[in-house]
């Protein structure tokens, strides 16, 4: 049994707020746990896992509750929660930041901006860096800096036999690599996380450039300017964009992103895409922390959604690009906003090698992602047909996808993930969860543990 401190901590399904706590980001998603943990500090993950091990109760370990397909979460399973560990402290001699497994985006921001620090995590401020870490992290700095995890220099995490751990280049230093693009949730419940600190940077421009109205024309334009763009050493520049329809605007493209030098440099950067008819922009030279609170505001408090992302590895023809823009001509059924959704890669993410960390496609050019966003829960069915449908296409385009914008319905999604990395991942949780303690629909199997994991890995 759980002592009294952590009892204290428990949320069951009889408890008044149980229904507010389990929901998570994406609001189509509904689990319905056995119990959800808080956990204040690691001695309590300690004796969370140890429990759920003495009972073989499946764990899942939620920071922010933002994983596209909930895998955070599940129905009958024993949630540990890590969103109350806040601690932050930076040490300016080693030049490291350390933080708590509850931090998110924004909290990290702010805290480092008083030191005068970037940092290259995501653009959603309620997105915990634990869980962005472990996928590899894509933020608007990954050409300039590289991705999230490559900063990594050090995880404390709860084990499966619910041993307190560190994992370093020095101490368990195979899990270290996996940590650094494996998914979350898969080896253990982490606790903190270390990171190395960037040069300091006072300002940046935001470059924000928008297309409304915009016919078949003006969106291949857009798709030839991105894909030859990206061929340029231009690293201070790491745009993200979309190609949507919209219930509001109807269909448009914007393009945005933190340029690391004057408006000025960023007006030359970005002068292919001005060129595209109705192009309106906008550059605004900011500090650090304005830029990502300006991202931040584009961000609701929850979504119905469904995504997936891929990635794009060479250059499309023209009779692609137009394939890739008809997934987007008509939404589906009570959607609200549908998307195709490009994310830059290259520059510095492709400084180490795929086998480096577990993020394996550091060669790609960008993430390209389709979505479909919705309000009423008749209309669901209508919106999971129709990006099933769209993501045959999707994956006929592309060679493999990001973890942490996960799709269920992702076939043979060990490879799609880690590519080369697989057989590696697979024998590293071997080695840390022998028994498959942390698991869910799409985990990394151990490698002699698939057959147990297809009659019991699924919620």
């Amino acid at each position: 049994m759980f002592n009294e401190d952590i009892c204290s901590k428990i949320i069951l399904p009889f408890c008044s707020d149980y229904h507010r706590k389990r929901q998570i980001f994406n609001r189509s998603i509904q689990k319905y746990p056995s119990a959800i943990i808080y956990c204040e500090n690691a001695r309590d993950a300690e004796e969370a896992v140890r429990y759920a091990a003495s009972k073989g109760m499946e764990i899942r370990v939620r920071s922010g509750g933002h994983n596209y397909e909930g895998f955070c979460i599940g129905n009958k399973r024993l949630v540990i929660d890590t969103s109350l560990l806040k601690d932050k402290s930076i040490c300016e001699d080693t030049q490291t930041v350390r933080i708590g497994s509850g931090v998110n985006n924004r909290e990290l921001y702010h805290y480092l901006s008083q030191y005068g620090y970037p940092f290259p995590s995501g653009t959603c401020p309620t997105v915990m860096a634990v869980g962005l870490t472990q996928g590899g992290g894509w933020g608007h700095s990954s050409r300039m800096f590289g991705l999230t995890c490559d900063l990594l220099v050090e995880a404390e995490l709860v084990d499966p036999r619910g041993n307190l751990i560190v994992a370093n280049d020095r101490e368990h230093s195979d899990l270290f690599w996996a940590l650094r693009g494996g998914g979350g949730g898969n080896f253990g419940v982490i606790t903190s996380l270390t990171y190395q600190l960037l040069p300091k940077v006072t300002k940046v421009t935001y470059v924000d450039i928008q297309y409304s109205k915009i016919n078949d024309g003006t969106s291949l334009h857009f798709l030839r300017t991105w894909q030859k763009w990206l061929l340029k050493k231009e690293n201070r520049f790491t745009p993200n964009s979309r190609i949507f329809n919209s219930e509001k605007e109807g269909m448009g493209i914007f393009l945005r992103g933190f340029f690391y030098g004057t408006p000025e440099e960023a007006t030359a950067s970005v002068q292919p895409f001005l060129k595209i008819c109705g192009a309106k922009a906008s550059f605004r030279y900011v500090t650090f922390l304005e830029a990502t609170e300006i991202d931040a505001s584009v961000y609701p408090p929850f979504e119905k959604f469904r995504f997936a992302g891929r990635f794009v590895c060479g250059n499309y023809s023209n009779r692609q690009m137009v394939s890739i823009i008809r997934l987007v001509k008509k939404r589906a059924r009570g959607s609200t906003y549908a998307s195709v959704a490009l994310y830059a890669l290259g520059g510095k993410v492709r400084d180490l090698s795929p086998c480096e960390t577990a993020f394996y496609y550091r060669k790609a050019n960008y993430i390209m992602g389709i979505e479909t966003i919705w309000k009423s829960p008749e209309v669901q069915p209508e919106n999971l047909s129709w990006i099933h449908a769209r993501f045959r296409c999707l994956c006929s385009l592309t060679v493999g996808s990001y973890i942490n914008f996960p799709y269920l319905c992702t076939g043979n999604y060990m490879k799609a993930y880690y590519g080369g990395n697989a057989k590696r991942l697979m024998c590293i949780k071997s080695k840390y969860d022998p028994c498959n303690l942390f698991r869910f629909a799409q985990s990394i199997k151990p490698c002699y543990a698939s057959r147990i994991y297809k009659i019991r890995g699924k919620d």
